[in-house]
């Protein structure tokens, strides 16, 4: 179960993407203070390709404090109906006894809540730590040039969140940020069991120089999915199970009546990825043969710009689609505007909550399974990265002070059925949460206390809890979305030239895709820009995925 506050991140995009976007950093170099510019790059013997993909990675020791209602595994989130009334400590003393202070900085998406002596939710976490928590929150369209003067200058809190991309990331990491890999690899991990309960494929970005040298925060595989108004469909009597994309097509004509100022959807990006699920194509990237090759070189990628512009054509989206912010596409699907929201599967939640409330909101709401593009059963889903982002620790504490510090990472990610889960969720019982139907729910108070740790590290994402109909509905949504997920062949692989140029890249295809989706470009503009793609880094970019895979593979 997410807060609303916590899931505002995933409200403003499918994947991770818009948090790591502007970690270009002016797409240049990093200087990492004058004393560190005038020792040896030994990076460039560590960072190797098959160092990097046979990196010792922490073994996944699962935790389960309570059982749940319904199963998972390391792909599939296990469901919940209802949260631990009185929950025991895991702990048995504080994780960051003899820290006296741990600093910490990462990106928020909601105002910075009050400091510890005017804040019960603060306060809790604090005493529970046993250490002075500065917590240090930065907006997050702010954090990259926040993390880029940091890291010029040197000054740099005990933990913070290591955007990616990052130019020059193998150097940054090996000059200011610990190598975590004596900790953590293999079964050292056991020493925090917590971490060690975060799965394997979460692990993969935190590796640089051929080691482990971050904590990762967790997130399903699952990536994004198709949400539709349930209320609305069964009014219509418009079946939500399309057994095509031509049946597709027609769902959205059906659904589209705008007398009633009522559309399938807003979001033509978003919508493209999904009608590329449909189509079979590559997610992100595909692999044969050692060879690289980007989703954009794929003709069904190319088929599913042309099929977008075609239902925006025919007016099958909103009429603000072209223009609308991501939280507009939300508050058209909540008001009934649009019927179709694209988004990360993390957002059960905090839709149930803007539809209504937990009973309500949960009847309201559905997950649709799309098909493949000509019929004859699901589509290949395309699956997330399995993280949102990674988090880093400053070089040069010590081992005591490192351990310790980990520690308190290990606090972070205890699970449901713990105390610890329970106070950094929902702060103080009575103050800033109550209990409604055996949910903690948050109070006023308890909003405006929030504590959004979620962005430093967390347990592995859950289904619920919640009403049985909803998480049976998400439960089986996953089971079906998971059952042979659709990978990006590249997490886990490091390209030098896509640390510094892959968004600059991105955003120049990008944008002609977007102009082709409403008009202003014609398709023909697609082979062109993609071209330029190529030839401006793409090509580079490629190899040196196939470089680093070969080294490891043989």
């Amino acid at each position: 179960m997410e807060n609303p506050t916590q899931l505002d991140r995933e409200s403003r995009t499918l994947t991770r993407r818009s948090l790591i976007k502007t970690a270009t950093l002016a797409g240049g170099a990093l200087a990492v203070g004058t004393s560190a510019a005038c020792t040896p790059d030994k990076t460039i013997e560590t960072n190797q390709g098959a160092a990097n993909v046979n990196a010792q990675l922490p073994s996944y020791t699962p935790v389960e404090l309570i059982k749940p209602d319904l199963p998972g595994d390391q792909v599939l989130m296990p469901g919940y109906y209802a949260y631990p009334r009185d929950p025991k400590p895991v702990f048995d003393s504080p994780p960051g006894a003899g820290l006296d202070k741990i600093t910490i900085m990462y990106p928020t998406f909601i105002a910075a809540p009050p400091g510890p002596d005017r804040n019960t939710f603060y306060a809790q976490v604090q005493t529970e730590i046993g250490a002075q928590l500065e917590l240090q929150p930065i907006p997050s369209a702010d954090y990259a040039p926040k993390f880029q003067t940091m890291v010029a200058g040197g000054s740099l809190p005990d933990v913070m969140m290591f955007p990616l991309p990052t130019p020059d990331q193998p150097r940054v990491m090996e000059r200011l940020f610990e190598n975590l890999g004596p900790y953590l690899a293999g079964d050292k991990i056991n020493d925090f069991p917590y971490l060690a309960n975060i799965p394997e494929a979460s692990w993969k970005p935190t590796v640089s120089n051929g080691t482990v040298y971050a904590v990762p925060q967790p997130r399903s595989v699952a990536g994004g999915a198709m949400y539709y108004r349930r209320d609305l469909f069964e009014q219509l009597q418009v079946d939500p199970e399309p057994a095509s994309y031509a049946e597709f097509v027609e769902l959205c004509k059906a659904v589209t009546d705008p007398k009633q100022s009522r559309w399938a959807m807003a979001n033509a990006g978003n919508a493209r990825g999904q009608i590329a699920e449909m189509l079979g194509a590559p997610n992100g990237w595909s692999e044969s043969g050692g060879e690289f090759t980007n989703a954009y070189a794929d003709e069904r990628t190319k088929e599913s710009v042309a099929r977008t512009a075609e239902l925006i054509k025919a007016g099958l989206l909103h009429p603000d689609a072209a223009s609308a912010s991501y939280t507009q596409f939300r508050d058209f699907f909540f008001a009934g505007r649009t019927v179709l929201l694209s988004d990360g599967y993390a957002g059960w939640d905090l839709f149930v909550r803007q539809l209504g409330g937990v009973a309500e909101g949960t009847e309201k709401l559905g997950l649709m399974m799309l098909p493949k593009y000509d019929g004859g059963g699901d589509a290949p889903h395309f699956a997330g990265t399995g993280f949102q982002a990674i988090t880093v620790i400053k070089k040069g504490l010590g081992e005591e002070r490192t351990r310790g510090v980990l520690n308190v990472l290990n606090y972070l990610a205890a699970p449901i059925g713990s105390a610890e889960h329970l106070h950094r969720k929902y702060g103080v019982e009575g103050q800033d949460f109550t209990w409604e139907n055996d949910l903690p729910t948050l109070t006023q108070q308890g909003t405006t206390n929030f504590l959004d740790l979620q962005y430093i590290v967390d347990a592995p994402t859950i289904l619920g809890p919640g009403p049985r109909d909803g998480v049976d509905r998400q439960h089986a949504w996953h089971q079906r979305a998971t059952a042979d997920p659709v990978r990006d062949p590249t997490i886990g692989l490091y390209s030098d030239t896509a640390s510094r140029k892959a968004n600059t890249l991105g955003k120049l295809i990008g944008d002609v895709v977007t102009g082709i989706m409403f008009g202003r470009n014609p398709l023909s503009d697609y082979d062109e820009a993609f071209a330029k793609w190529r030839s401006e880094g793409g090509d580079k970019i490629a190899a040196e995925y196939a470089e680093a895979f070969t080294a490891a593979n043989g």
